[in-house]
């Protein structure tokens, strides 16, 4: 018989043998693999009859790999444990100490099957030991190319958390970021504030009453602990915890829970929260590493990120400032754009817009006749009517206002508020002719806050009309220059003050 025929044969006796114990393997398999701690920690969520299922489907593709050593079986069975399924939460070193005891049960009941024939003892040892070794090594690889890919996933994210300047849109994307690396049941990002607690900037499936009643002082708590030392924390269920602990523990029904803090200049500016429920792999130190990469993005983003709404509140309160003074150019339109804004503000909370229409609307309201810095005294302060031309230039001051607010990010938004302010609901507006529904919602809401302002406001070449006679005005163009709607709801808000 040839050496090839001979190893064949081997393999398919060793083959039989092995299916043929198959449930007592798989026993004795599942009884000491929970010595290892990675796998006493998977005890905990997974069911025997899940855990001995996983073992015999390994069993047998090892064995498959055995009669036929070209099919791969067990590679492709390792890959989906590592990547896809429970053994995603164990270290490479504990998966491999598990098939290290699964060689060391196979290689026992050989050495009874076969200790009178030592030489077919060593012969299909050597097949087996081939095997396993065969697996550590490609098991080494799978999670290589786990770790490496969950690496550069929050590398890339990493990229794109610096181009973010705004605060509450970075916190949400770390915590997309840490959730998509660990999938958590909750999460939650909080930040240091000025007064020295840690308050809730973002989070996945917490009560909305406990983020508005959740304030941390630092030093207290489980996030406080870790916003004070700069040190992680990890909480499994098992270990030994505080009482309080194990009540915040029981109280969110968590088996798993991380505290990661996040670090900016040497300082802990906030800390990351992420907790399991059960059904999924606890928290490990491979988990926390990974995560700490993260932290320290996010550290770094979130200070930039600062820095530069603390530079655009500056750049704001300037133009505000200007906004201001442009009002003084002409004592008569002083305090123009804050009664435009607290108008503007009362429409739109009647209107029921959202909170951040509603502040846009503030915003723009300020800020609505900031171009009309770039409008010459003669034409901009002139008593009398405007000639065609002086008109023209009037209508410039949208554009104006676009060139001065298009370098301030936090400002994007109130820019098609400020340039469409005059536009007319008939669409004989200007800058470009919008119609109806077509101009923004906000810039309809100035526009009538705007005219109502002016007509009750005295001018050089007229006195303030009444309340009576503006709102009559106001409605005569209802459904023309205004909104009808809007100039229906502004009614009644003033006929109510």
């Amino acid at each position: 018989m040839t050496m090839a025929n001979n190893t064949k044969k081997m393999r398919k006796e060793l083959a039989l043998f092995l299916k043929k114990n198959t449930p007592y393997i798989t026993k004795e398999w599942s009884s000491q693999i929970f010595k290892v701690l990675g796998h006493r920690r998977l005890k905990q969520m997974i069911s025997a009859r899940t855990h001995s299922r996983g073992m015999r489907k390994f069993l047998g593709a090892l064995v498959s790999d055995i009669e036929r050593p070209t099919k791969h079986r067990c590679a492709a069975v390792l890959e989906r444990l590592v990547l896809k399924d429970y053994l995603s939460a164990n270290t490479a070193e504990d998966t491999t100490h598990g098939l290290l005891i699964l060689r060391s049960i196979m290689e026992g009941l050989l050495n009874r099957a076969y200790r009178h024939d030592g030489k077919m003892l060593n012969s299909i040892k050597d097949i087996l030991n081939l095997e396993i070794d065969k697996n550590v090594r490609h098991l080494c690889k799978v999670f290589r190319k786990r770790d490496f890919g969950r690496l550069e996933s929050l590398m890339k994210y990493g990229k794109k958390l610096i181009s973010i300047h705004d605060i509450d849109k970075l916190c949400r994307m770390i915590l997309e970021a840490a959730m998509q690396e660990s999938n958590p049941d909750r999460a939650s990002l909080m930040l240091v504030d000025k007064d020295g607690y840690l308050y809730i900037k973002a989070s996945k499936s917490i009560p909305r009453k406990i983020i508005a009643n959740t304030v941390q002082r630092v030093g207290t708590g489980i996030a406080g602990r870790v916003a004070k030392t700069g040190i992680p924390i990890i909480i499994n269920e098992g270990q030994k915890i505080e009482p309080s602990t194990k009540r915040y523990m029981r109280g969110l029904s968590l088996a798993s829970a991380v505290s990661i803090p996040i670090i900016a200049h040497g300082r802990v500016i906030g800390v990351l929260n992420l907790g399991k429920h059960q059904n999924k792999p606890f928290f490990d130190d491979e988990d926390v590493e990974l995560l700490m990469i993260l932290a320290y993005e996010a550290g770094a983003a979130i200070s930039n990120c600062r820095l530069i709404e603390e530079l655009q509140d500056y750049y704001i309160g300037s133009i505000v400032s200007l906004a201001s003074a442009l009002d003084t150019r002409d004592h008569y339109t002083q305090g123009h754009s804050e009664r435009v804004g607290r108008y503007s503000t009362a429409i739109g909370k009647q209107l029921k817009l959202s909170h951040e229409q509603i502040s846009n609307i503030r915003c723009a309201s300020m800020l609505h006749d900031i171009g009309k810095i770039g409008i010459p005294d003669r034409i901009l302060l002139k008593p009398g009517k405007l000639t065609e031309r002086e008109f023209t230039v009037i209508k410039k001051h949208p554009v104006f206002a676009v060139k001065i607010l298009r370098h301030i990010p936090r400002l994007k938004k109130i820019i098609p508020i400020v340039y469409h302010e005059h536009e007319r609901y008939d669409g004989k507006g200007y800058v470009e002719g919008l119609k109806g529904r077509d101009i923004p919602i906000e810039a309809r809401i100035i526009s009538v806050a705007d005219a109502y302002e002016a007509m009750t406001s005295d001018r050089p070449y007229r006195k303030a009309l009444p309340m009576k006679v503006a709102i009559k005005e106001l409605k005569k163009c209802a459904g023309t220059q205004f909104d009808p709607d809007v100039v229906k709801v502004f009614a009644s808000i003033l006929k109510r003050s």
